[in-house]
């Protein structure tokens, strides 16, 4: 049986410089219980991405659309244990992931031209105007993880452009990070669904293991603890996701502001899926 869990909060350096919350996320169990997905993304805080917020919301939903064109198709592959055709097909996915939110950022900018003020802010970062489409698509960057797991079957995948945590709980609670660092990251850099290279940008990583959870997380979170104490953090909140989901997240609400103060200052989101044993 599983369970899922997602939160996120508005970060207290936002707070004070009047920024929105720019992170999504959400997490889901298939009306058939035969998957479940957590899913992360990251606004920009740059000011050139003054319309990041939507670009977190529409990565996730995005990703929401194009796993549930895939999934049905790729579990026939994981029935047969069809290691290339699965690595092909998760290819394929991060590219639909891709194509579906420029396409949704690009409906969303004809849909609503730039405000007055956002002209005003173009013009100050010497943007010129009328943006061209890879301007366009800078307003609206955003990080993205996804992570998809089939009890059922014993598979689990992860994907992820830019930054922020994936971490994998195993059955015997160790725990490991399945998807490899970017080499170009850090120093305020990072990949993002608006660069011109996203598609190469995207990491991925899949296996046949069953497992105790998966959390994925925006750079807020993950930056607000150091690399040992973080596990720790996680499975407290597995544990008493599993005796009481929705007070956890409730809890967590409640707890995220607090963090990012003592913390990164940062927005913070997290999802998490996790294997409960079936009662008797």
């Amino acid at each position: 049986m599983l369970v899922t869990l997602d939160a996120r909060c508005r970060g207290s350096e936002h707070v004070k410089s009047g920024k929105p919350l720019q992170d999504y996320s959400c997490s889901t169990i298939d009306s058939r219980k035969t998957y479940a997905y957590a899913l992360v993304a990251d606004g920009h805080g740059g000011e050139k991405y003054f319309r990041s917020a939507e670009g977190s919301r529409f990565a996730v939903l995005c990703t929401v659309d194009a796993l549930n064109k895939v999934l049905k198709e790729l579990i026939s592959y994981i029935k047969k244990n069809d290691l290339p055709v699965i690595d092909k097909t998760l290819k394929n996915l991060c590219s639909r992931i891709l194509l579906l939110w420029r396409e949704k950022v690009k409906s969303h900018f004809s849909e609503n031209p730039l405000t007055d003020e956002e002209e005003k802010i173009c013009e100050e970062l010497k943007l010129k105007l009328p943006l061209a489409e890879e301007k366009i698509f800078s307003l609206y960057g955003s990080t993205l993880l996804a992570s998809v797991y089939f009890e059922h079957y014993g598979f689990w995948f992860s994907l992820q452009i830019g930054d922020g945590k994936t971490v994998i709980i195993k059955k015997d609670n160790s725990v490991f990070y399945p998807i490899p660092e970017d080499d170009d990251m850090g120093f305020g850099v990072t990949a993002s669904l608006c660069g011109k290279n996203a598609l190469e940008k995207f990491r991925y990583n899949f296996g046949f293991e069953n497992l105790n959870g998966i959390f994925v997380m925006s750079d807020g979170l993950a930056d607000s603890f150091d690399t040992q104490k973080l596990p720790n953090f996680l499975m407290s909140i597995r544990d008493n996701a599993l005796l009481d989901c929705e007070k956890t997240k409730s809890e967590l609400n409640e707890y995220l502001p607090k963090l990012s103060e003592k913390g990164s200052g940062d927005d913070i989101s997290i999802a998490g899926i996790f294997a409960k044993e079936n009662e008797k």
